[in-house]
């Protein structure tokens, strides 16, 4: 297993604990002939040489679950090469004008619900790996209409086909830590319906659509530096979307940065070991406005950071993590449903 599994410095430090009373009592045992204090001194020597080398190793090791929601610049292990999938959801509702609450005659919710199948696939070892990706999703509107009552807009099955490249630029390995810097590369091509239409034969908004009808690019770099049990990952994306059915969502920069900690265990005792990590992150996307027949949608685009606390259980091969994704700012051009919390719940599995 991966190195950032297994604390062989934490190990040790069981080992050494257990050899310091053996030297403690045999200092108190009656002198002995010079034949067997050579001896003895030699044995010691050569345990202290071998802790040594030992330590030595360990201090190259450390130990830190991948981040969440933010990208991390490993392309092995859990960290970077696992089937993975997450359930996740984003929801809509009330309107903000220009920063401000205003009221919503049509009291309008919008939800979205995602799970991503994701499947990486190793080029070059330690170096580059390919993902393959498409979510399954249920998308939905609910407004009061003209007369009244309450109607829902509707649709659910795979969205958007996606390809990821991860090549690691750097790899500097240190005593206890190391650091990482990777670039990314994106291509989400048309596979999802992008002209689902509602009981009446009108086209659903492209919001409410499985798949954009455009084939969009991401390009970005990420960053990993972990120090024994605590790590940080950030990233920064740039997403070019194309247009499609005469409209085209506006690009968009993500940027995240997450701080994560290894709560259990404080030292590992044995391995395979349960691991548990809490992470703190900071997930924002601005987005810059739509295009609709090459008119730019006033009420379009905006920055949104999210606060995201999440938890996760490690054991071997196999990961289950969750967290939650608070909106702590809304700047939103014109007026737009305002971003209410939302949260992941997934799983990564190694299998290769």
């Amino acid at each position: 297993m991966e190195a950032e599994y297994l604390s062989l410095a934490e190990m040790l430090q069981h080992r050494a604990s257990a050899i310091g009373p053996l030297i403690e009592s045999s200092s108190s045992k009656k002198a002995t002939s010079p034949a067997a204090d050579s001896k003895r001194v030699l044995r010691w020597a050569a345990v202290g040489l071998a802790l040594l080398a030992l330590l030595g190793e360990a201090e190259k090791t450390w130990a830190q679950g991948p981040s969440i929601n933010t990208n991390t610049a490993f392309v092995t292990g859990l960290q970077g090469a696992a089937l993975r999938s997450f359930f996740f959801s984003v929801r809509r509702s009330g309107l903000l004008q220009d920063g401000r609450r205003i009221s919503d005659p049509l009291d309008r919710k919008v939800s979205v619900f995602g799970l991503p199948l994701i499947l990486p696939y190793e080029v070059l070892k330690n170096q580059l790996v390919v993902i393959g990706g498409i979510p399954i999703l249920h998308k939905e509107m609910k407004f009061t209409a003209d007369d009244g009552t309450r109607r829902k807009l509707s649709d659910t099955g795979f969205g958007d086909l996606f390809v990821v490249a991860k090549y690691q630029l750097l790899q500097k390995d240190g005593p206890g830590k190391t650091t990482r810097i990777t670039a990314l590369g994106r291509v989400k091509f048309p596979t999802g319906d992008d002209n689902e239409t509602d009981e009446e034969g009108t086209p659903l908004p492209p919001a409410l659509q499985l798949g954009t009808g455009s084939v969009d690019y991401s390009s970005g770099l990420i960053f990993t530096h972990i120090v024994r049990r605590i790590g940080v990952n950030a990233d920064v994306i740039y997403n070019f979307n194309t247009e499609a059915n005469n409209f085209a969502f506006g690009d968009t920069l993500r940027y995240d940065v997450a701080l994560g900690y290894r709560l259990l265990p404080k030292v590992y005792g044995r391995y395979p070991a349960t691991q548990l990590n809490a992470f703190l992150e900071l997930n924002g996307q601005f987005a810059r406005r739509n295009q609709a027949g090459g008119v730019s949608v006033r009420d379009s685009g905006g920055n949104v950071p999210l606060l995201s606390p999440g938890i996760q259980l490690t054991y071997g091969t196999f990961l289950v993590e969750a967290s939650l994704r608070i909106p702590v700012g809304q700047d939103l051009n014109g007026t737009q449903l305002k971003f209410r919390p939302g949260f992941n719940l997934g799983f990564r599995w190694l299998m290769f």
